[in-house]
């Protein structure tokens, strides 16, 4: 796989751009402490999934009717208090499916309802989509979220606990239970991180026109830079030095 082939499927990885090589964890580290905190085990991990994707998704198709003549804040709030009034019907749907997980989640699920994608990546990318191609590009962005947060969760209760599921596994015969503190989650998901990275170096060339390509593609992620002002140098003429003697 190289240059040639991802040149000749680049629709299709622009397609699933918010899956694999903008992930919104492994890439961008958005939404990173709940895979961090609280996917101590597969359910959890899956808990907390399901409730990201039900507010995200429905969040950000709905305001994207919000007329763009609102100003900008105006719109974030009405995001954030949208997710909030979704927020109940979604955790107790939640406790339904899966009996006293939201308890286990802590805080971190109503921190779903003002989580980067709401409050940031839906002005700064999503509305600014049509809508099938917002539709298409947010699914793939809650699905990587899926992807990352299911398999730090599976390896971390296996690993750490010796189950998976809830169900004990005949080979797990010495868990090691400082797997299931945050700072293993902060380690699995920075190897995670740096496959992915690999995984990208070796797809796309990293040569300098790649870096301005990216670099001119910045904003359209929504990040802004602050270009670095240099200040002109003073230079002393003839007139200016006579002028102090």
């Amino acid at each position: 796989m190289n240059n040639h082939f991802y040149m000749e499927h680049k629709k299709f990885y622009d397609t699933i751009d918010g899956f694999l090589l903008k992930n919104t964890v492994l890439e961008k580290g958005l939404v990173i402490a709940p895979v961090v905190v609280v996917s101590s085990s597969l359910k959890n991990s899956v808990a907390i999934a399901l409730g990201f994707s039900i507010l995200t998704f429905l969040t950000v198709f709905i305001t994207s009717f919000i007329p763009k003549k609102i100003p900008h804040t105006i719109r974030v709030i009405m995001a954030v208090l949208l997710a909030g009034v979704l927020y109940i019907p979604t955790a107790m749907l939640i406790d339904y499916l899966l009996p006293g997980t939201s308890y286990q989640l802590g805080v971190f699920m109503p921190l779903m309802i003002t989580n980067s994608l709401v409050v940031w990546r839906s002005e700064s990318r999503f509305h600014k989509e049509k809508r099938p191609r917002m539709a298409v590009d947010l699914f793939f962005h809650i699905l990587g979220f899926w992807a990352v947060i299911c398999i730090v969760g599976a390896a971390r209760e296996i690993w750490g606990n010796g189950t998976i599921w809830e169900n004990q596994l005949s080979l797990a015969t010495s868990p090691v239970t400082g797997i299931l503190l945050p700072f293993s989650g902060f380690i699995i998901t920075g190897f995670l991180a740096a496959l992915l990275h690999k995984y990208r170096n070796h797809l796309i060339p990293m040569d300098k026109e790649y870096h301005l390509k990216s670099s001119d593609s910045v904003q359209s992620f929504g990040y802004q830079t602050i270009p670095h002002e240099s200040k002109p140098e003073r230079k002393i003429g003839q007139e200016e030095v006579a002028k102090d003697e």
